[in-house]
């Protein structure tokens, strides 16, 4: 299987995760939980949700995304040379990943090598677990999964890398989630005058992330058990 066609099948549920948890964010509940909840620029916006979800929240999901994928880029590299270290790939692969660029200035010493190390951990096994993929004879993704693993370890494999929510749900205090909202380039008119807001999102991130789990991990697992049918 190319390094390509592994690459695509992981994005496909990566969009349909962002569509997903785009469609769970509530934006209002974020700014009434902001630090200006009581401003007037958080009560325009409010009254007009739409536009912001439409020019902040969404494009700032997809950034997310294309994020997500560029740090696959390294573990792909990892996984696909059989005679690399993960160690030779570990500091560009910590530098591309969105959670250890959320980490909170707070968390240091001790606390910051803990996280470090879970999360190299966490794309370690992700490689280990595509490393095969790759190798496999067949171009398609889950005729590749099922060559290469049995029943079980194809489930395993998508309840463990298909849940992207995992660090922030075991680590929730470690990781900030933040948006600047300009309410002139959201509103337009009058509303340039209005000073920007920094928002964290990061609560709403994980419980809309969640939700988008919720329908996206069974889909692939009916994924799974339609090829294994087969």
């Amino acid at each position: 299987m190319t390094r390509r066609a592994v690459e695509d099948g992981f994005e496909r549920y990566l969009s349909d995760l962002v569509d997903e948890t785009y469609a769970a964010f509530d934006v209002a509940a974020v700014l009434r939980g902001s630090r200006g909840g009581g401003s007037k620029a958080v009560s325009k916006l409010l009254k007009n949700s739409r536009p912001l979800e439409r020019h902040v929240v969404r494009p700032k999901l997809r950034e997310y995304q294309r994020e997500i994928m560029a740090q696959f880029e390294p573990v792909l590299d990892y996984a696909a040379d059989s005679e690399a270290t993960f160690e030779a790939h570990a500091d560009e692969v910590l530098a591309r990943d969105i959670y250890w660029n959320s980490l909170a200035d707070s968390i240091r010493g001790d606390r910051r090598e803990q996280i470090r190390e879970t999360l190299l951990a966490r794309q370690r096994t992700f490689g280990d677990d595509i490393a095969p993929l790759i190798a496999a004879d067949s171009d398609e993704f889950w005729p590749a999964v099922a060559e290469v693993y049995d029943y079980e370890a194809a489930i395993d494999i998508v309840e463990r890398h298909f849940e992207y929510s995992t660090p922030l749900r075991e680590h929730r205090d470690a990781f900030v989630f933040e948006l600047e909202i300009d309410p002139g380039e959201v509103l337009g008119g009058l509303a340039r005058a209005l000073p920007s807001l920094q928002v964290e999102f990061t609560d709403e991130a994980l419980r809309s992330m969640r939700r988008a789990e919720q329908r996206v991990i069974p889909e692939a697992k009916s994924d799974v058990e339609h090829v294994f049918e087969e």
